[in-house]
């Protein structure tokens, strides 16, 4: 196992290091963010960042100030204050490594890469180039591209100049490097020298515990081969005289101990806990503890023991987890994952898969996860019992965006609904508004009556907020909308929400106390939701339903289940389906009028 081999949560921890006077050590992202660091003076600030005493600069400062000190929600309030038309080149790039950095506390990554791209470093004071090489490193490694990351790195190594913060870049370094397999990191002769000085280390320190490798060796031909290189000073000796970290071990000796509590057998959990899908295997792994927990208070269950998906063959871990014991298998999560485990694993032990294959069905295989398709069912059913009659859609113009469309079409289609006409708009381009008006005029309808609208609608929460204002013109017409439910949060934001003023959407009950209610609620898990990404928590309530289920797989099919995440049915192609809460804003929030159904 790899020196601190979780690389997501220690390379978080790594996040603000360049920006604190003392360096992080074993600390995940969000619990510096939490610390509510003092507020700095504005004055000084204003000088180090060389801002005119202007409007624009004023509000970057706040934001920039709230961001320091955790509150992104103040911090994107005073950014949504801010005329982008308006900035200078060096104010937009200011702006849009702030934009990035709320993002990424958002665990929105597609959207941070966006922000970040459109940044010019050189127009960035040099605190502001090191919070954007962080920042850029996070998001590429969130996005999967580890070595991307490690580029961002090794830019951000040359501006700092406190050595324990160039020790923990260093230490960030080898640890994103540390998950790729031994194969990638193979350096390559079009790979500039110090990127390829990298990987050569980080090979030799993922083969140092290998019986019979000479790793003092090989570190001396490295220092050989390397002779300039910024790891080739005194920290490679301090890095291989720490040892592993103390919690790898100790989530080593829990497993042990659980499987030894029980000779009846175990529950296997293959969940990434490394890569760019570790935040959210965390958070599942938070609800099936919760779960877990609360039932082994009333009776003796089963252990839990945790396999990290992202390392292996997932065939492979299939069966090691078979013969070590396990009676039940609850993931993977990663689509590829669960058509790798179906095409060439033979299922002994049902598996409870914690996502969605379209058109894949197998004996002891059941699928389970927050699927749009459920979403877009819920939306249909509320519509058309709120009497609309004919539908227009509007998506994304991207491949996810393309499937919740036809998602959308097809439930309002199954359901004896018309479909007025089909649009999608580019996220970048902030056209929501444009083409509506596009979608609306080129809509046809038979006869001189134009019937009652639903637009069914599938965007974020700053495209549905740049939407709303449009759809004041149109009230009038009778139209509207029903809402995916990106476009919220899951935590109430009365100030920001009321820019959505009626719109409805579909969601788990886990996120209305008055539908899921007790000790695995969302305001009784609160505790342990305190850091997490609010893109993340709903995650929580698929881990408390996902081990639920596992005692009621054989009766879903004719007894369905009240779980967090809707109430939970069995289709003939063994996916889990869900009935939602519907809800409508009102005042900026969220209120519950029932199941859709």
């Amino acid at each position: 196992m790899p020196r601190r081999c979780l690389v997501c949560c220690v390379f978080a921890g790594f996040f603000l290091t360049a920006c604190t006077p003392e360096p992080v050590k074993n600390r995940t992202h969000l619990e510096v963010r939490t610390q509510q660091p003092a507020r700095r003076p504005v004055a000084p600030m204003v000088r180090s960042y060389g801002l005119a005493d202007g409007q624009a600069d004023r509000h970057l400062l706040s934001a920039d100030t709230f961001i320091q000190g955790g509150d992104n929600q103040a911090a994107r309030q005073e950014l949504d204050l801010i005329n982008e038309a308006e900035l200078s080149p060096e104010q937009r790039a200011k702006f849009n490594l702030l934009d990035g950095q709320i993002a990424l506390s958002m665990g929105d990554a597609e959207h941070a890469m966006q922000k970040l791209k459109m940044v010019r470093p050189a127009l960035l004071p040099t605190q502001d180039k090191i919070n954007y090489y962080q920042s850029l490193a996070f998001a590429d490694l969130l996005m999967g591209d580890v070595l991307q990351g490690v580029s961002a790195r090794i830019r951000l190594g040359n501006l700092l100049q406190d050595p324990q913060q160039q020790q923990a870049n260093i230490s960030a370094i080898i640890d994103m490097l540390s998950v790729l397999p031994e194969e990638a990191l193979q350096a390559r002769p079009q790979m500039a020298g110090e990127l390829s000085g990298w990987m050569s280390l980080a090979k030799i320190l993922k083969q140092r515990n290998q019986p019979g490798f000479d790793v003092n060796g090989q570190i001396q031909q490295w220092r050989q081969d390397y002779p300039g290189h910024a790891a080739n000073a005194g920290f490679l000796q301090a890095y291989l005289s720490t040892p592993a970290s103390a919690s790898a071990e100790e989530n080593v000796s829990e497993q042990v101990a659980q499987a030894q509590q029980s000779e009846a057998g175990m529950i296997a959990v293959l969940l990434p806990t490394s890569g760019a899908y570790a935040p959210a295997g965390k958070a599942i792994k938070v609800g099936l503890q919760a779960a877990y927990r609360l039932a082994a208070s009333a009776a003796p269950q089963l252990p839990l023991k945790f396999y990290d998906s992202a390392q292996d063959d997932v065939g492979s871990l299939y069966q090691q987890a078979v013969a070590e014991g396990a009676k039940q298998v609850i993931g993977p999560l990663v689509k590829e994952q669960i058509q790798a485990l179906a095409n060439n694993a033979n299922l002994s032990v049902p598996v409870l898969a914690l996502n969605h294959v379209d058109n894949l069905s197998q004996n002891h295989l059941y699928q389970f996860g927050l699927s749009p398709i459920d979403e877009a069912e819920a939306l249909a059913v509320k519509a058309l019992h709120d009497g609309r009659q004919s539908a227009l859609v509007l998506v994304p113009n991207t491949s996810q965006g393309e499937r919740i469309g036809n998602y959308l079409a097809t439930a309002w289609q199954n359901h004896g609904g018309t479909v007025a006409g089909i649009q999608s708009y580019d996220p970048r381009q902030h056209d929501i508004g444009a083409v509506l008006n596009q979608l609306i005029s080129s809509s046809n309808y038979p006869g001189a009556q134009q019937p009652s609208r639903a637009l069914l609608l599938s965007a974020n929460a700053d495209a549905a907020r740049e939407l709303a204002p449009q759809l004041k013109y149109h009230q009038n017409t009778d139209l509207a909308v029903y809402a995916m439910p990106t476009i919220y949060s899951g935590s109430p934001n009365p100030v920001q929400d009321a820019e959505l003023g009626s719109f409805e959407f579909c969601d788990m009950p886990w996120l209305f106390d008055s539908y899921f209610s007790g000790p695995l609620s969302q305001s009784a898990l609160q505790n342990s939701l305190q850091g997490m990404p609010d893109s993340l928590s709903r995650l929580v309530a698929l881990g408390v339903d996902a081990y639920n289920l596992l005692g009621h797989l054989d009766q879903l099919p004719v007894r369905p289940y009240a779980g967090a995440t809707g109430h939970l049915s069995l289709d003939s192609e063994n996916r889990v389906t869900r009935k939602l809460v519907c809800a409508q804003f009102k005042g900026g929030l969220p209120v519950a009028s029932g199941f859709a159904e």
